[in-house]
């Protein structure tokens, strides 16, 4: 079955339609990396048909997911300069007020 485009769009106006733009995001992500070739493509559409994902393969892929997490994030901080740190501001002196009372 092949979903138009327009059918896509609408569909994710649908307020329940947040599964569907997460797999969205990650499919476009993934058929941009090269590393996602077809024997994974073919993975991905055999799970689909059959319905679900067999409970190990789930644990599985959510144990790589957090190493790949830990990846990007290790990467991230290898490459982001981190501003530096504003110069503190000096102390506000108390403001002084004279009072004057004649005798």
């Amino acid at each position: 079955m092949k979903v138009s485009t327009n059918e896509l769009l609408l569909a994710l106006r649908a307020p329940n339609s947040g599964w569907l733009a997460a797999l969205i995001c990650a499919l476009d992500e993934a058929l941009q990396d090269p590393d996602f070739a077809e024997p994974q493509r073919e993975m991905v559409r055999s799970l689909l048909d059959a319905g679900g994902v067999p409970h190990a393969v789930a644990q599985a892929a959510n144990d790589r997911l957090t190493r790949f997490e830990e990846t990007v994030k290790d990467l991230h901080s290898l490459l982001v300069i981190p501003e530096p740190e504003a110069p503190a501001a000096p102390a506000a002196r108390p403001k002084l007020t004279l009072c004057v009372t004649a005798a």
